[in-house]
């Protein structure tokens, strides 16, 4: 049982956002959902999408319907297959590339060190205010060191 040439068979995804590099591979960012659709199908038997690993939670690293839709959250490279099954007992397979991106939200890290500013600015002005306390006293003693 031999695959047929690679390349009938296409898989194409789509997602509010989505950025297409070379031919096979895609760039999207975490927590979009995507749809992966399967292309050029004609007299399947059966299809199985082998994501590479859970791609949105346990059990979802394989599927067996021509359009499935998963909403990706974790970083990193995913190699996607898809093989297609005939009668004549043949099948394809067709592989895409897709690429996670997680965006970090900075407004908690702004909110953090907004908070330590002002920690550290108070402390500023505490420790002022000390100084001044006791040089004023110094002045007044006529003391110097």
């Amino acid at each position: 049982m031999l695959p047929l040439a690679s390349g009938e068979v296409e898989i194409n995804l789509s997602a509010e956002t989505i950025t297409y590099g070379a031919p096979g591979n895609a760039f999207v960012d975490s927590g979009e959902n995507i749809t992966f659709n399967a292309i050029g199908i004609i007299d399947a038997k059966s299809v199985l999408w082998d994501f590479g690993r859970d791609i949105s939670g346990n059990g979802t690293r394989y599927s067996n319907v021509t359009s499935v839709s998963h909403i990706v959250y974790a970083e990193g490279r995913y190699d996607i297959f898809i093989t297609v099954f005939y009668e004549d007992e043949t099948y394809e397979i067709s592989e895409f590339t897709l690429f996670v991106d997680f965006e970090e939200d900075l407004q908690n890290e702004i909110i953090h060190n907004e908070a330590l500013f002002f920690a550290i600015a108070g402390s500023e002005l505490i420790m002022s205010a000390i100084l001044g306390y006791w040089t004023q006293q110094i002045r007044k003693e006529k003391v110097y060191l």
